[in-house]
């Protein structure tokens, strides 16, 4: 964008100053005092604020215009990427090796490998390159446990059988277990007895005392 607020796509390894989005505040829009490449703005941007700026409307067009001095120019989050995944849907997470950034377009080579060796960073290779591969299986298995728990009410009055005060406990214990760094993920239920009740009165057993007889 420049200082008119009017939007130019243009050579990315250009060094300009970045417009930095920032959630946390106290300005919404940040504008680096550094120039940089289009992808050291980006990770700039993510290690200081939140990203890139993103600009969805007129007014946030105006946030970022009032940021750029007369005549300059500064880095937004647009950019244009062909890339899809194999299933069709858009790459939005991004690792590319830094190498991979800097090479010229209009290359042939139109598949993407993760180099395990740089931290699975990705390259650039001829489709008919042989290599290992990763599947993708959509099927999640899951495992259900049943557990068999005791409470102890704190009112006499208090029915555990009241679905409200049931729905209740569940919140209580899955963020007693996401306290305990279990997966938050974890669905949690009742399970019914034959009588539909789920909680039943636990009868104390008492111990007769014996007296010896001398």
């Amino acid at each position: 964008m420049n200082s008119n607020s009017l939007w130019y796509d243009t050579n990315c390894e250009l060094a300009l100053r970045s417009a930095c989005f920032d959630v946390r505040g106290p300005n919404t829009y940040v504008l680096t005092t550094t120039s940089m490449t289009w992808t050291e703005g980006q990770s700039y941007c993510r290690k200081h604020h939140t990203d890139l700026a993103s600009v969805r409307n007129m007014e946030e067009n105006q946030m970022v215009q009032n940021l750029i001095p007369t005549y300059a120019f500064a880095w937004i989050g647009l950019f244009r990427d062909p890339w899809n995944w194999s299933d069709g849907s858009e790459s939005l997470f991004r690792n590319w090796n830094p190498l991979e950034l800097r090479l010229p377009g209009g290359s042939f080579e139109t598949c993407v490998a993760a180099d395990f060796s740089a931290d699975g960073q990705w390259e650039i290779l001829d489709c008919n390159v042989k290599s290992a591969f990763i599947c993708y299986d959509d099927f999640v298995p899951v495992s259900k446990r049943v557990v068999k728990v005791r409470l102890e009410r704190s009112s006499s009055s208090l029915d555990l059988n009241d679905p409200v005060v049931m729905d209740d406990l569940l919140k209580q214990l899955k963020q007693r277990m996401k306290d305990q760094g279990l997966n938050d993920d974890i669905k949690l239920s009742w399970k019914k007895q034959s009588d539909g009740k789920v909680f039943h009165k636990e009868e104390k057993k008492t111990k007769k005392k014996r007296r010896d007889e001398l």
